[in-house]
């Protein structure tokens, strides 16, 4: 009796999930215009027949147990729980990364949507981050080229994983609580940073401006700086932002701190196969007030800040501070509905205040050679947030650089100076936007 009870408790266990430790802020966030939604694409060479990648879905999801869930709310927090139905294709719209009713019961917390010869999933940071979300659509997009009729064999490498597999229980995983160390202490945070203002737009519009790049130049220009090509493209925004505000001639004593903020994939400092978020973020800044920096003395700064904090002791301390704001005892006892109430300020006060936009870099993906001829172009965009307005994502396959701003403002000006300056460095840039169209 009792053995039949512990399987029991097993497959019960098995069937719900608490939030990870970044994951569970993003519930009490969710409004008209904050969707905890980014997006990855992947725009193939021929169009998309929605028979095979309907089909697709149904044969993947059953691969990924932990993203085949709805959030449900508990007394003191969210969590997630198995859902039994299948996720459905949708069509595209203008406006990516927009509203999705997230708590509505049933409710997948992501979405996949095509276009011609494009395949989108936007992604909620409830469930994951860009790794755990990338290796969803490479699995997604090599099975629907299987079903095509080409030959397209699992490759974990390449973060293509076996749909015959059972998922390893290190996939869902909670590795912040895994890595977690009471015993080291803090990091301190940073103070508030300079924001741009601008005329918001409409709720459900959100405007997307691609900037698309060859990555051979751009990393010739970064090792001109001495810097990498993340740490040059980070430069790059913190100076546009800077003549932004010149040119606004603020007065040098009512000017801000300019801090990005920079996720960092914890997987390549600590040892895990988590499916679920595992990032952490470095914040690179300069302060106005100081005087005028010229590129190379941003170069310079990002360059050391970037050695200096995507360490594993640096950031060890921030996964302390926010594992003990989680395991601290007034915050559990806070029931849900008064977390929903309070979180967004605090979110606001200890979070998005202190940054001036986010940039995010997923760095070079690669495909295996018999799915790669296949794969013409790849996208990347960030979730709209109404603390930090405009942010930068970046990513490159195949000697092309796609950087793309997600705006909830009307104004363009911040993206003009950005693609203006790498135009003045040599870089030859083409554009794409939604708001063309």
């Amino acid at each position: 009796m009792k053995k039949r009870g512990s399987r029991k408790r097993k497959r019960r266990d098995l069937s719900w999930y608490k939030l990870d430790n970044a994951g569970k802020i993003y519930p009490a966030l969710l409004s008209q215009r904050t969707s905890s939604l980014f997006r990855l694409s992947f725009t193939l060479k021929e169009p998309i027949s929605l028979p095979l990648i309907s089909r697709a879905l149904k044969d993947t999801i059953g691969r990924f147990p932990y993203y085949r869930v709805s959030l449900k709310p508990g007394f003191f927090w969210y969590f997630l729980e198995g859902n039994p139905r299948y996720p459905r294709i949708e069509g595209d719209s203008l406006y990516p990364c927009q509203k999705m009713p997230l708590k509505k019961r049933g409710r997948f917390l992501f979405r996949v949507r095509i276009y011609k010869n494009r395949i989108a999933l936007e992604f909620s940071h409830i469930l994951s981050d860009g790794n755990g979300a990338l290796i969803f659509l490479k699995t997604l997009t090599a099975r629907y080229l299987t079903l095509k009729g080409h030959e397209i064999e699992p490759d974990r490498e390449e973060g293509i994983l076996d749909l015959k597999e059972a998922p390893d229980p290190l996939e869902y995983e909670d590795a912040f609580h895994k890595h977690f160390d009471k015993t080291i202490p803090e990091a301190s945070r940073g103070a508030r940073a300079w924001h741009l203002k601008g005329s918001m737009l409409p709720r459900g519009q959100y405007n997307v401006i691609t900037g698309i790049l060859s990555a051979a130049e751009v990393k010739t220009e970064a090792k001109k700086h001495d810097v990498s090509i993340t740490e040059f493209l980070i430069a790059q925004l913190i100076a546009s932002f800077q003549e932004h505000m010149e040119n606004l001639e603020i007065p040098r004593k009512k000017m801000m701190p300019i801090r990005m903020n920079v996720p960092v994939n914890l997987r390549s400092l600590y040892p895990s196969r988590s499916m679920r978020n595992f990032f952490l973020s470095v914040e690179p800044w300069i302060d106005p007030r100081l005087g005028h920096y010229e590129f190379q003395e941003i170069c310079a700064k990002v360059h050391h800040y970037m050695r200096y904090e995507v360490d594993r002791k640096f950031l060890n301390q921030q996964i302390t501070r926010n594992m003990k704001g989680e395991l601290n005892i007034i915050n559990r006892l806070f029931p849900l509905h008064f977390k929903n109430l309070i979180m967004p300020s605090i979110y606001r006060i200890l979070g998005e205040n202190n940054y001036t936009s986010g940039f995010s870099n997923l760095g070079r993906i690669t495909l295996p050679p018999s799915m790669a001829p296949h794969v013409q172009a790849m996208d990347f965009y960030p979730p709209p947030s109404t603390g930090n307005k405009v942010k930068c994502t970046v990513l490159s396959y195949n000697d092309q650089l796609r950087i793309s701003f997600g705006s909830l403002i009307e104004e363009t000006e911040l993206e003009r100076l950005f693609f203006t300056g790498l135009r003045k460095k040599g870089i030859h840039v083409r554009i794409e936007s939604n708001r063309f169209y």
